[in-house]
């Protein structure tokens, strides 16, 4: 059945009844998201259906980027200089958005999610494959967080890679406009799905011990 984007809005708003509390902030980015779109659907007219997708799309990342960005620049500034990490970080944030402002695509959109988490569980990977813990170091900085930093480099992997094969499934498998709300209730679903898996870590590590 073909939904609106008001449609898509409702059905948003009603993934939210029974989730437990959490930060504002991974609800925003889907919010701009699910509300610029149909605005933008009506005011571009549904001739441009795909620019008002790209553009609504562009101002939520870059909503999410900008959230992130004070806690990137941190966890980077651990490993690099202040130099490196202003490049580096200018360039990860800002050279999506440029792109996708260039291309102007909703497939482009849907791509950039995967090239995220390529990037990121690449990082992973580096580490697990040189025995570094590094960069899970700088996500989990406390003392009592060392131990698990290996394995937690490992899930890392594992959790970039699972969510990069299920961001490829779903843009094979359903309506741009379905992605779109997938894409807006992603950072709920990674959050509880991350927590989850640091947990599991933690437990099966201290198990270990004990055995």
């Amino acid at each position: 059945m073909h939904r609106t984007p008001f449609d898509l809005v409702r059905l948003f708003l009603s993934l939210f009844q029974d989730l437990p509390p959490m930060s504002r902030s991974l609800y925003l980015p889907g919010a701009v998201l699910l509300v610029g779109y149909p605005v933008l659907s009506v005011a571009f007219g549904p001739d441009h259906s795909g620019q008002a997708f790209a553009t609504a799309f562009i101002a939520a990342l870059a909503v999410r980027i900008g959230m992130g960005f004070e806690g990137m620049v941190r966890r980077m500034l651990t490993r690099y200089s202040v130099t490196r990490t202003a490049v580096v970080a200018l360039g990860f944030a800002g050279l999506p958005l440029l792109v996708l402002a260039v291309v102007d695509d909703p497939l482009w959109c849907q791509r950039m999610q995967s090239v995220f988490y390529v990037v990121i569980g690449g990082v992973f990977l580096q580490d697990v494959l040189l025995g570094r813990t590094s960069t899970a170091a700088s996500f989990w900085p406390d003392a009592e967080m060392r131990e698990h930093l290996p394995n937690l480099t490992r899930m890392m992997v594992v959790y970039n890679f699972g969510f990069l094969l299920m961001n490829e499934t779903m843009i094979r498998a359903v309506d741009t406009s379905y992605w779109l709300l997938f894409w807006a209730v992603l950072p709920i679903i990674g959050h509880t799905v991350l927590r989850a898996m640091v947990l599991t870590v933690i437990n099966l590590d201290d198990t270990g011990r004990k055995a």
